[in-house]
């Protein structure tokens, strides 16, 4: 009777014996058993999936940004001068269907080529007195860059971007009277 007691708590005593065997187990089932993801099986409706072979088509995942960078580098290549209002309806299309980056790209290359309707949307979206959070890339409101924005605008003849600079000014004098320091900076600009 005393070597059946001693048997059940050698078991007992090094229960780590039978983690060690079940972990093994699983790290050998999961390299060499399982699936892997490299299909999907009786999942039906997945967006880029071959349904009958229940293989995902991965070239459909765009990176962001990325279809705007091959449409500049098409433009690029094409030569000057550039469609930029072409641009600047492809960066709106992107902007409807929630495709930030790719919208804040062409905008960016148009308005940096001094397309006018762009420059203005780069401008109204770091301005603090218009900036909305789910219409950006930004994490806030950057009132330098809607100056630099509006500045280039105006230099173009813009009138709507001289008012737009005179609303910076008034935002950052009431915003500097609350102590708002990035404020008070700004407006040294002015001065």
């Amino acid at each position: 009777m005393s070597d059946l007691n001693e048997s059940s708590a050698s078991s007992r005593k090094n229960p780590l014996i039978w983690v060690a065997v079940i972990v093994i187990g699983l790290i050998v089932f999961v390299f060499f058993g399982g699936d892997r993801g490299d299909r999907v099986s009786g999942i039906s409706g997945i967006s880029g999936s071959d349904e009958e072979s229940g293989t995902i088509d991965r070239s459909l995942l765009v990176p962001p940004g990325m279809r705007a960078r091959e449409l500049i580098r098409q433009i690029r290549d094409d030569g000057e001068p550039y469609p930029l209002q072409v641009v600047h309806e492809k960066a709106n299309q992107h902007m409807n269907e929630g495709s930030l980056a790719d919208a804040h790209l062409l905008y960016f290359f148009a308005a940096r080529e001094d397309h006018l309707p762009s420059i203005m949307v780069m401008g109204e979206t770091s301005d603090p007195t218009l900036f909305q959070a789910e219409n950006s890339l930004l994490d806030h409101a950057d009132v330098i860059q809607a100056y630099k924005w509006y500045q280039k605008a105006a230099a173009l003849g813009h009138n709507a971007a001289v008012e737009r600079i005179d609303d910076l000014r008034q935002w950052a004098q009431r915003e500097s009277r609350a102590g708002n320091a990035d404020a008070r900076q700004f407006l040294l600009n002015f001065e």
